[in-house]
């Protein structure tokens, strides 16, 4: 025969168990959803440098003087959300100048909707 005081520990015992199990699957879930983010952000920090990368094999064949101009656009990969690609010079206007410092910078919208940037620098002469 049960005494009365017995029936009380396996509902406190079911009820600990429960509250040890809520706290392992919470941790999990946030986990793999930190885990997500970071791969989402890898995934948009390489499409960045490839497009950086790519920009960078165009302004090699393009004349100095047109670089400032050169059209971006194509670069941008289509599945990189909110690409932007922006190049600059110094000097600004490069016209009779020997050598510039072409800068590419590309950005985008990143995992948690901030603002993400990725920049190249590289010399650049006019022969």
């Amino acid at each position: 025969m049960k005494r009365s005081s017995e029936k009380g520990v396996g509902l406190l015992e079911l009820m600990f168990s429960i509250a040890i199990m809520t706290v392992v699957i919470l941790s999990c879930y946030f986990v793999l959803v930190s885990a997500h983010h970071m791969s989402e952000e890898s995934r948009s920090r390489l499409l960045a440098l490839n497009a950086a990368r790519s920009t960078l094999e165009a302004i090699k064949t393009t004349p100095l003087v047109n670089v400032p101009t050169m059209n971006t656009l194509p670069f941008v990969p289509a599945d990189l959300p909110g690409g932007a690609i922006a190049i600059t010079t110094n000097p600004m206007n490069p016209a009779g100048v020997p050598v510039a410092t072409v800068t590419v910078v590309v950005s985008w919208i990143g995992p948690q909707n901030m603002p993400r940037t990725l920049q190249m620098t590289t010399m650049r002469s006019q022969y």
